[in-house]
């Protein structure tokens, strides 16, 4: 769910509702029992709303086992298809993986946490548990952190307020101070790294997307932490990731 302040009135089906389609996106696939032992709600109520998903296709029941239907994906690609950055970004990712070997992602914020929005996997790329559409923690992700140094501090103490500076790893910010000073030194460099910020052994390097003062995203390469620290590596990565973004906000003015 959604970190922000709830309404005064909510809509306890809704929430019931999402509470199960979340359950069922977490798990992947589940059977009835499983997601019973799960979720707070009677077998009955729960049997009927799932009957009503699977009617409405929102749900698939497969011999008893129930998952999310591609009817999510449909929604997903709309709403990710709002974000004009993500056309303009397609090929200057597709260069960097091409260019890199590693795994470049297109970020966005969205209701002060990043979306990985789109992905391109050079030849040397490492899965990892990113995906698309997950929602990160900002402060923690080398992109996150490149948008917030963009941003106005009005912004910032928002994002903070409303979502913490959780420790992620034990290389986190975890708080203001800490983060002020990472934001003041990317915003000097143009550009954000991490390493073992949001998980161990994973180093990225990222530069935010800006245009007519506005915060578009972010591109960022993630490697692992022993590659990256290779000092002549590293400066390569970095002139890539820039070269994208200011590419990508070319793009977006002028195209």
């Amino acid at each position: 769910m959604n970190d922000s302040e709830p309404p005064n009135r909510t809509i306890k089906s809704a929430v019931r509702t999402f509470d199960i389609l979340e359950t069922l996106r977490d798990l992947e696939s589940a059977t009835f029992t499983e997601l019973s032992e799960r979720l707070d709600v009677s077998d009955s109520t729960l049997y009927d709303y799932l009957q009503t998903l699977v009617h409405l296709g929102y749900v698939v029941n497969d011999d008893g086992t129930y998952r999310l239907a591609l009817q999510f994906f449909d929604f997903g690609i709309r709403a990710r298809d709002q974000f004009q950055v993500h056309e303009k970004a397609r090929e200057p990712l597709e260069t960097v993986a091409q260019e890199s070997g590693a795994a470049v992602w297109l970020m966005v914020e969205e209701a002060g946490k990043a979306v990985y929005l789109a992905r391109e996997m050079g030849e040397q790329s490492i899965e990892t548990h990113e995906r698309l559409g997950k929602h990160e923690y900002m402060h923690c992700l080398a992109s996150g952190k490149a948008m917030l140094a963009f941003s106005t501090d009005e912004h910032v103490d928002d994002v903070v307020e409303r979502h913490g500076l959780p420790e992620r790893t034990h290389e986190s910010i975890t708080t203001r101070a800490e983060l002020e000073a990472e934001l003041e030194t990317i915003r000097e460099r143009g550009y954000a790294m991490n390493e073992h910020e949001a998980a161990e052994g994973v180093s990225a390097v990222a530069a935010p997307i800006v245009a007519d003062g506005d915060v578009f995203g972010a591109i960022a390469i993630a490697e692992p932490v022993a590659r990256m620290r290779n000092d002549a590596h590293r400066e390569r990565m970095i002139e890539l990731v820039t070269t994208a973004t200011n590419e990508t906000e070319l793009r977006l003015a002028y195209q």
